[in-house]
């Protein structure tokens, strides 16, 4: 086939992209409202500074996780999902289970997959990073808890489609795919807002840190901003309770003391750009 501007390959659909397609597919009849706020990371920062000087390495997924994962314990009424249809139905579960996207490479092309912490809000941030160190660190082929994704990937797309709804549409499993809630960023590049789409209730859109102009006491201070995002399925929570949430997280990760703020401010500490 030609076009005025030279040849057009036209190709099936990769085997490595039908994951997502089957996801985007389900997300359908998810109704999601976004909403957004800025979150002052002084005090995220501070305590990433203090591992490195204990040798640990802490990255903002763990943090993050951490305080949704507490923040949600409040709010067992947020902890629960929706299967729509003729005869709707709500699940609400007592395990909170965290889920996080990364990056990896299969056949030369870069895709996205997830890993999931059980019981994320008992664990440590030690705990939470080895978990997120387990799926970063090794080859796709190497983790056992993604078998499902490359089986799905080698199926034909129509049979891949039917098992993807028919896995997807039990409630009883359904914490346990997609967890309580789920954290995915675009942190390695400059995109300040990022809005996701959703395959369960809560999902956490992480933007790049920035050092941007602040009104704190009253004068205009620099401090390093983050903008985090919140797509809610609309069915199973209302917008004020998303609101409470989203306001927790932001004071979960501010909270710190003075004496750090004021180091920060005397460039006394330097501030390192995001990573997961």
């Amino acid at each position: 086939m030609k076009s005025s501007s030279g040849k057009v390959e036209i190709f099936p659909l990769p085997k490595v992209r039908r994951h997502t397609y089957h996801f985007l597919q389900y997300a359908e009849q998810f109704r999601s409202v976004y909403i957004d706020t800025e979150i002052d990371m002084t005090a995220v920062l501070r305590r990433k500074n203090e591992c490195q000087l204990e040798s640990r390495r802490i990255g903002y997924t763990s943090y993050l996780i951490h305080a949704i994962a507490r923040v949600l314990r409040r709010y067992p009424e947020a902890n629960v999902s929706v299967n729509g249809g003729w005869f709707p139905k709500m699940a609400q579960y007592s395990d909170i289970t965290a889920k996080f996207t990364i990056d990896k490479i299969r056949d030369g092309r870069r895709i996205v997959l997830s890993g999931m912490i059980p019981d994320a809000d008992q664990r440590s941030l030690s705990e939470m990073q080895m978990v997120i160190d387990y799926y970063k660190d090794r080859q796709l082929e190497d983790i056992p808890e993604l078998t499902s994704i490359r089986k799905l990937q080698s199926l034909p797309i129509l049979l891949g489609r039917i098992i993807y709804r028919l896995v997807m549409g039990s409630l009883g499993k359904r914490n346990e795919l997609t967890g309580a809630f789920v954290v995915t960023s675009l942190g390695h590049r400059p995109i300040q807002s990022f809005f996701p789409i959703i395959s369960n209730t809560l999902c956490f859109g992480v933007g790049t840190i920035e050092e941007k102009p602040v009104v704190f006491a009253g004068e205009v201070r620099i401090r390093p901003i983050m903008k985090l995002s919140l797509a809610f399925d609309h069915r199973a929570i209302d917008g004020a309770l998303a609101a409470d949430i989203l306001a927790e997280v932001k004071q979960a990760l501010e909270s710190d003391s003075e004496t750090f703020v004021k180091q920060v401010e005397e460039k006394e500490v330097s501030y390192v750009g995001a990573s997961t």
